[in-house]
């Protein structure tokens, strides 16, 4: 690898060698990306490299796909085991369509209720995941100023992005829970793409990106509500905007009245215009597809699972109890919820009286192991904190560029609140956090960069030793909390399980493996 001298450095000449270049260059990043696909398949595969290989539940997809395409949206009960929701004599899951229609790529080929592609599909997600979580760091650095451009900062990023954070340690299992958590992940970091895009380097959105940001919002709905939810509400935000700006071009500075007369003369050519129709036609094509998926499944358009017919209720003891007295989702549980994803302290205390009383009737379960992010991504929650700082208090970016982000965060934030809201709290729904954590700290990269460039070289050399630093500190706790996660979870074979117990300062098991 060339030296790049520190003046280049600064300067930003020596931007376009070293790491820069294997992001820039379709074939070297094409390499790249191949070795992160080798990395995570060891991980998932704990080791043994077997691509094709059984995962808990790991054929319900394919059988679901079978009775779709017999125009039913049920699922035979032995493939869904405990997941199965029993109603009128039919089985059926929440699991949304979209990982069931992946396989339809590979019906021609094979029988997609007998082969095993469970791990595949999680596989393409997580790499999707993070080649989108590059492009987009790769935008955000482009756009500095050549002089705030530090090789040595976009390193420390890049490794961040591969090697730490929740893409890591879901890698337990590729059981059904993690297929569509993953690919909505993949969803909303295309969406975040479009936006950073947009934002930074034409400060705007055109009719182009509105149309896939509500393809991707469509998607995910049809993949993990939580997350459709987000991006649905995002894109509705944005596209509101984008037609205000448009149909106010001839007086920009001019506030919006609110008037009747003079909304109705900014309705009726908003109404005309196609770069508005389009996206909203989009959305309500997906809208009316989830509708008739859930009227079929629960007898309701808006229900996106029916608890009530759970089987798992059978065996745990309060499930219909929490949902009875507190619901699936409620601002009660919020900042328990913000304290578990935090800090994992919730779990320490479900077993300790007088909290286990307060936690075992608000929570159908809490899931070990518990930790703080902290450990595992500090750079992403020290630069997310950076990010909405310098967004909403002390913004650093142009006007149209502000607002389209804070748009998008808006949007964002529902799937952070039904998260911590929900009445369950598991280690798999921290990626449901990614996408406006992620967001906010590529924005405090860019502020960080900047004022890195005007500071002296000391508070810079000292810079880079605290990125490296939390960039080890966040690659090692991510990949033990990994161990422990496959230590935890019921998805991981119990040979394997057994085999990694000796590294959890608390064992799961009631006795010795």
């Amino acid at each position: 690898m060339l030296r790049i001298s520190p003046t280049a450095a600064r300067s930003g000449a020596g931007t376009r060698v070293g790491i820069h270049a294997i992001l820039s260059h379709r074939w070297s990043f094409a390499a790249l990306l191949a070795l992160i696909s080798i990395y995570v398949l060891f991980l998932l595969s704990n080791g043994t490299f077997q691509l094709f290989a059984p995962e808990l539940f790991s054929r319900a997809y394919g059988n679901m796909l079978m009775h779709m395409l017999h125009g039913e949206f049920t699922v035979d009960r032995e493939v869904i085991g405990y997941e199965a929701f029993p109603r009128d004599g039919k089985a059926y899951s929440y699991f949304g369509i979209f990982s069931s229609l992946l396989r339809l790529v590979a019906l021609p080929f094979t029988d997609v209720t007998q082969v095993e592609l469970a791990r595949l599909s999680c596989l393409t997600a997580v790499v999707i995941f993070i080649a989108l979580q590059l492009r987009m760091l790769l935008i955000v650095h482009d756009s500095l100023p050549a002089g705030a451009r530090a090789p040595e900062l976009l390193a420390v990023m890049v490794a961040a992005t591969v090697l730490s954070g929740p893409q890591i340690y879901i890698l337990a299992s590729a059981w059904i829970y993690h297929e569509p958590i993953l690919w909505a992940a993949a969803m909303a970091a295309g969406f975040n793409l479009i936006v950073i895009r947009a934002a930074l380097t034409r400060d705007q959105l055109g009719g182009r990106d509105l149309v896939w940001l509500a393809t991707l919002a469509g998607l995910a709905i049809n993949t993990r509500p939580s997350i459709g939810v987000a991006l649905c509400l995002g894109t509705a935000l944005v596209v509101l905007w984008a037609a205000l700006q448009w149909h106010s071009a001839s007086d920009p500075d001019r506030e919006i009245s609110g008037r009747a007369g003079g909304l109705l003369k900014r309705l009726e050519p908003m109404a005309r215009d196609r770069r508005i129709l389009a996206p909203i036609a989009i959305l309500g094509w997906f809208a009316i597809v989830v509708g008739v998926v859930n009227f079929e499944k629960w007898g309701n358009p808006f229900t996106f699972a029916d608890y009530r017919y759970a089987t798992y209720a059978e065996f745990q003891e309060n499930a219909l109890e929490v949902l009875r007295n507190y619901g699936a989702f409620n601002l009660e549980r919020l900042w328990v919820g913000a304290l578990y994803y935090a800090t994992g302290i919730p779990w320490l205390l479900k077993g300790v009286p007088p909290f286990a009383e307060f936690l075992h009737a608000r929570y159908q379960g809490i899931e070990a192991p518990p930790f703080t992010p902290l450990l595992t991504n500090p750079i992403t929650v020290l630069l997310a904190a950076v990010g909405l700082y310098r967004l909403w208090w002390k913004p650093d970016l142009p006007a149209r560029c502000r607002m389209i982000l804070r748009l998008t965060l808006i949007g964002h934030s529902a799937a952070v609140l039904l998260i911590f809201t929900a009445m369950f709290l598991a280690l798999r729904y921290r990626f449901d956090l990614a996408p406006f954590m992620t967001l906010a700290a590529l924005i405090g990269y860019r502020s960080v960069a900047i004022a890195a460039a005007g500071a002296t070289e000391s508070w810079r050399r000292r810079l880079r030793a605290a990125a490296i630093g939390l960039c080890v500190l966040g690659i090692l706790f991510s990949h033990y909390v990994l161990v422990l996660h496959k230590v935890w979870s019921a998805g991981v074979p119990s040979d394997v399980r057994a085999a990694l117990v000796f590294l959890s300062p608390v064992s799961p098991f009631k006795t010795p493996p």
